[in-house]
């Protein structure tokens, strides 16, 4: 594949994936999400499946999964069918079919699994942060896509700051933001969905893996963190399987952010500052 051949394929599917996540309970199909990129269905399926690994369906039913499983445990107090239709599924046996088939137990069973210990060990290691509502205003930023949540994200934000200085785009730690799609604890941390993005104010077009997206207008609960590397997994612990589910409020499907002052992927002392925001809406 020609290398500008290369970059307009990967700018399409930065498209696309931008559409999937923004809403992960419309059905959309081959052909919907094709003609957005002016491309044949046969066409895009083939290079979707090419730069991601998988095909569109899989994909899709992959994070609907992700999403539902996360909703399971972090929202009590919804019931299996307004998680199911939030995810997308059309049916109760639809979803459980495809639910025991990717985690190997049913929903009702995933939900009777008490905190591993392992979290429970996590937890002890920190003091737990509090927690501030707050209205988190639309930001345009640049991003990167980086599968894996693991010191390898350093790769993807080097390849941003090196996008920043070829466009003149200062690049700040108050500019940096990190988008949390996936729980490791569901996920595993190969295939976790991290987005390295950045803030700007002036107009820039997406090249390549580098897109342009909003990060919309949403409600948060915002958490003023600091520690070192490996740190902010144990917080996220305690938000997600502590906070949340004992708070009137529930996640809903829009990842987590991490608004940095210091950024522990790129520090050399590997230290992180940094304020951690969960889109949420009330129970």
């Amino acid at each position: 594949m020609k290398k500008d051949t290369k970059a307009q394929y990967l700018k399409k599917v930065n498209e696309v994936l931008y559409i999937i996540h923004k809403d992960i309970s419309q059905n959309y199909s081959v052909d919907d999400l094709s003609k957005k990129v002016a491309l044949s269905p046969f066409h895009f399926n083939r290079i979707f499946k090419k730069i991601t690994g998988t095909s569109l369906h899989s994909y899709i039913k992959k994070i609907r999964l992700e999403y539902a499983a996360n909703s399971l445990l972090f929202h009590p107090d919804s019931t299996i069918s307004d998680i199911l239709l939030e995810c997308g599924f059309a049916s109760n046996s639809s979803f459980t079919h495809a639910f025991k088939k990717f985690f190997g137990v049913t929903p009702t069973k995933w939900r009777e699994v008490d905190i591993p210990k392992n979290i429970i060990i996590n937890i002890k290691d920190i003091s737990p942060p509090k927690a501030k509502i707050v209205m988190l205003e639309q930001t345009e930023v640049v991003y990167i896509r980086h599968k894996g949540y693991d010191k390898s994200i350093k790769d993807a934000w080097m390849k941003l700051i090196w996008f920043c200085e070829k466009e003149g785009i200062e690049f700040q730690a108050s500019k940096m933001i990190g988008l949390h799609h996936s729980n490791p604890n569901i996920v595993e941390p190969k295939e976790c969905r991290y987005v390295a993005c950045l803030k700007i104010d002036k107009k820039i077009y997406p090249k390549g893996d580098i897109g342009v997206m909003k990060i919309p207008k949403i409600v948060c609960a915002k958490f003023s963190l600091k520690g070192k590397y490996g740190d902010l997994l144990k917080y996220m612990d305690y938000i997600y399987y502590i906070w949340l589910p004992s708070s009137k409020y529930e996640k809903i499907h829009l990842p987590a952010l991490a608004y940095y002052r210091k950024n522990h992927f790129i520090e050399e002392d590997e230290k992180f500052d940094l304020d951690f925001y969960v889109p949420l809406r009330y129970k």
